[in-house]
């Protein structure tokens, strides 16, 4: 018995430096993750700190930091921005283009319409949704692990050095995930700025081909539904369907 405890406290002695390093790393991202949000537009910063964890506001970070300047034109509309919206002739343009297609499908498929969301996308939404989705969690898992390595590299100076932040931002917008999460960043999506459509199939008030990515080759591929939604599209204004992620009922919309 005595023999045995001295062998757990020898092998928590051992582990202990490493549980120190690893902690230390994890405190040196978020620093890092605060002094880079210091320098993100408003809506960005207050963005990040709805983000649940250290991993998923990595990979919003990321996607932050490579949209660069075209960050504040991307950015979802405002409540008041969607009001306005509402009332423009661009949505009005956005609603007869949706109407053409889905009239256009029921003349191609007979006893079959199309579903589709033409409100934006809200932020609060999207928070949500990054917040719970599987895809999204593993990639942050991925981008997390990378991280922690990162900043355990030889030379790596402290948060507080402007030339270490920089670092720290080529290596996060250099990063690659395995697999590419199939939501946006928060803010990023181009459902909250009406310049993406999800289209869904439908028949006698039932979808059958929902924009679920675990039903995409059953649901989608192997019924030829990705082809005769293609097929519905071709001559207007929506080019897709997204690649990647691949989303067969993804449509980006040019106004």
């Amino acid at each position: 018995m005595v023999r045995q405890l001295r062998t757990v406290v020898c092998i928590a002695l051992m582990l202990a430096p490493l549980r120190l390093l690893a902690n230390g790393a994890e405190l040196r991202l978020e620093k890092y993750l605060e002094r880079i949000a210091a320098t993100l537009p408003e809506r960005a910063a207050d963005t990040l700190e709805r983000i649940d964890g250290t991993p998923r506001q990595l990979l919003a970070t990321r996607s932050y930091l490579r949209a660069g300047e075209g960050l504040r034109t991307r950015w979802s509309w405002t409540d008041a921005e969607i009001r306005a919206h509402a009332q423009s002739a661009e949505y009005r343009a956005l609603i007869d283009e949706t109407a053409h297609v889905r009239r256009r499908f029921e003349a191609q498929n007979p006893g079959y319409t199309l579903y589709a969301n033409t409100e934006p996308r809200s932020l609060e939404l999207q928070i949500s949704r990054f917040n719970s989705n599987a895809s999204v969690e593993r990639a942050a898992r991925h981008l997390h692990a990378s991280a922690l390595a990162e900043v355990l590299e030889p030379g790596y100076g402290s948060p507080a050095e402007a030339a270490t932040v920089e670092r720290f931002k080529r290596f996060l917008t250099g990063w690659r995930p395995p697999a590419a999460a199939a939501l946006a960043a928060p803010g990023m999506s181009r459902h909250g700025r009406l310049r993406a459509i999800d289209f869904q199939i439908m028949k006698k008030g039932v979808i059958v081909a929902a924009t679920e990515t675990a039903t995409v080759k059953r649901n989608w591929d192997a019924p030829g539904w990705t082809h005769r939604l293609q097929a519905a599209v071709a001559g207007s204004r929506f080019r897709g369907p997204l690649r990647a992620p691949y989303e067969p009922w993804h449509y980006e919309y040019d106004p």
